[in-house]
């Protein structure tokens, strides 16, 4: 009768062993997975930052060449297009790395406490 308790708390401490391994697992993959989207995101911010500034650039010197007559009306609106495409999307980038950031600070601090 004895042993067969034993048995069994050895069993429920082997048991209790392995979900906190799994456990410790899960939080590592998550961890790891909010940094690496954290990373991402910022790094496509930087991409969306360089492609905005150069719709800004392509932007003015359609408006300078529309000015002097040189670009139509339909390459200087395809431009203004193509700037509010940018700026929107830079915009987006930015609160995808604000979001990341704050996933990743909520799994560490998960973790923490």
């Amino acid at each position: 009768m004895r042993s067969a308790a034993t048995q069994r708390a050895r069993i429920n401490l082997e048991k209790a062993k392995d979900a906190l391994t799994e456990t410790e697992q899960q939080l590592k993959l998550q961890i790891a997975s909010a940094k690496s989207d954290y990373q991402f995101a910022i790094e496509d911010y930087e991409n969306k930052k360089q492609n905005l500034n150069l719709a800004e650039r392509i932007e003015k010197k359609n408006q300078i060449k529309f000015s002097e007559g040189i670009a139509s009306s339909f390459e200087l609106r395809q431009a203004q297009t193509q700037l509010y495409t940018a700026q929107q999307e830079f915009l987006q980038s930015m609160l995808d790395v604000i979001n990341k950031k704050a996933t990743l600070e909520t799994v560490l601090n998960t973790i923490n406490n």
